[in-house]
């Protein structure tokens, strides 16, 4: 973790060269996501990655995620896109497999001023089709000293598409990288440690049984939080409670010169949430233009 006041997300994010043309191509390919959610609401969060400067190669690596399901308070600024995929095996009560696509960007600057994220969601893209259900969702984020942001944002806003339900979620958060050894050495094992909570509502409430029949329920607000080790360059550890139910997870950046990041995990793993463990993937990047 770097003491220099610059932009985590742009430490993540760097276009190395004159190729950000490829780059804008190569991020269409993938649509990650920051919002990743499924036919049953379920969130498949792709994080921002905390904060790792690039190790060579045409873009640099990326970090391991450091949330599995939870919003982050670092976000992107102006000239920072992200994009990408998430997937999940049988959805809640014995629902079939579903996936989600997104992809977004960053306005402003959080180091200055505010900075904003935009995030554009496609739901239930295996289920019923890219495009076909859309939300977005807007994060106003600040970063503050000491490897510390600040952010409030909704998500699930209705973007298009009349035949879906989704539950708007608005939420604050705070977030810190934390050096364990080294100073935070991004190639020491377990060097850096991301810690992360806030409030919400909406999916962020505990989930209920009215009438027999399981939904989130009207908690006015709860509390969410996740840890994010990082246990190499090219993989960390997570776990994350999302109000509902605790997901664990790998995170995994696996190219020292493309910034994939890779995200499996297991979502309900106390069984709050749902009838059983479900396993979900989340697979995206982000570039600096």
């Amino acid at each position: 973790v770097s003491t220099k006041e610059t932009s985590i997300f742009e430490r993540v994010f760097v276009m190395v060269g004159k190729n950000w043309i490829a780059g804008a191509l190569l991020a269409a390919t993938v649509f990650a996501p920051e919002a990743v959610q499924a036919q049953d609401h379920d969130k498949l969060l792709l994080p921002i990655p905390s904060a790792l400067a690039p190790q060579g190669g045409l873009y640099g690596r990326a970090a391991p995620g450091v949330s599995a399901s939870s919003p982050l308070a670092f976000g992107p600024n102006w000239r920072d896109v992200f994009a990408g995929v998430g997937f999940q095996a049988n959805t809640r009560y014995g629902g079939d497999s579903d996936g989600s696509a997104s992809a977004g960007f960053g306005l402003g600057n959080s180091l200055d001023a505010i900075g904003m994220e935009v995030v554009i969601t496609s739901l239930s893209t295996v289920r019923s089709g890219l495009f076909d259900r859309m939300v977005v969702g807007f994060k106003a984020h600040r970063q503050l000293p000491m490897s510390a942001a600040i952010a409030v944002g909704i998500e699930g806003v209705k973007l298009a598409g009349d035949n879906f339900e989704t539950t708007e979620s608005v939420y604050g958060v705070i977030s810190k990288v934390v050096a364990l050894r080294n100073d935070g050495d991004e190639t020491a094992a377990f060097s850096a440690m991301t810690i992360n909570g806030g409030l919400g509502n909406g999916r962020f409430c505990a989930e209920e049984t009215v009438n027999g029949r399981a939904q989130t329920a009207d908690c006015g607000v709860n509390f969410f939080g996740s840890v994010g080790l990082r246990a190499t360059q090219w993989a960390g550890l997570i776990a994350d409670w999302t109000g509902q139910d605790l997901n664990l997870g790998v995170s995994l950046a696996p190219f020292s010169n493309f910034p994939l990041v890779i995200t499996p995990a297991l979502a309900d793993v106390t069984g709050n949430a749902g009838d059983k463990v479900r396993f979900t993937l989340g697979a995206g990047f982000g570039l600096r233009f």
